[in-house]
């Protein structure tokens, strides 16, 4: 990953704020999956791999930025892009992914079914990903007053291969000197996970009121 001009490597505040959300999950009794928690690269398949095998219901993904320009700073939230063909993830989905369905073990035994349960999987975690990414916004405006560069939606792998709704979070710059200073103080990373946190719970409590109404 980056590494800032000081010296501050992205991989350390990923994985250190990865925890910090962890915890605070966890505290809330919420089970959580790390891809990562020690200093080892995971390729990229294969954090979609234990995410999707985990049965988890969202996927957090969490970077810091880098840009050419030294001014550029702010918060940025990822989904995966409209312009990436559901017909396309779904194909490749019922030929290599592992579906988490009790009770749904005769899908396996015929691609048709597969592909058709993917395609419910999909439709359904893109609209999610959308609520999701516009809670953690709202938390980290609300909590931190960083400046929202915005939501955009992006072709990225872990985002394209995860069957549940999943959002990659650029944390900070650390190409600017001040956004730098600043995620390498562990009180502002604490900060951070606690507003992703928050975010995550609005989401959780929007989607158990709609689901609620629906009934």
């Amino acid at each position: 990953g980056a590494i800032g001009r000081n010296g501050l490597r992205e991989k350390d505040v990923n994985l250190d704020i990865a925890k910090r959300l962890s915890n605070l999950l966890k505290a809330e009794g919420v089970h959580t999956v790390l891809i990562r928690s020690s200093d080892r690269f995971i390729p990229l398949s294969s954090r979609v791999s234990i995410a999707n095998k985990s049965g988890a219901d969202l996927f957090i993904s969490i970077h810091s930025n880098a840009a050419r320009s030294r001014s550029l700073s702010g918060f940025e939230v990822y989904y995966v892009a409209p312009s990436v063909s559901d017909d396309t993830r779904v194909v490749t989905a019922a030929k290599s992914g592992r579906l988490n369905l009790a009770g749904a073990y005769f899908a396996s035994h015929s691609l048709d079914l597969k592909a058709i349960l993917c395609d419910m999987i999909y439709t359904y975690s893109r609209g999610q990903s959308i609520d999701l990414f516009r809670a953690v916004c709202r938390a980290m405006s609300n909590n931190l007053g960083v400046k929202i560069l915005g939501v955009k939606g992006a072709r990225y792998e872990v985002l394209r291969g995860a069957f549940m709704p999943a959002v990659l979070i650029e944390v900070g710059f650390l190409s600017n000197l001040n956004e730098e200073r600043m995620l390498k103080n562990s009180y502002y990373r604490q900060r951070i996970a606690e507003s992703i946190a928050s975010g995550i719970e609005d989401y959780a409590q929007n989607a158990i009121l709609m689901e609620a109404a629906n009934r």
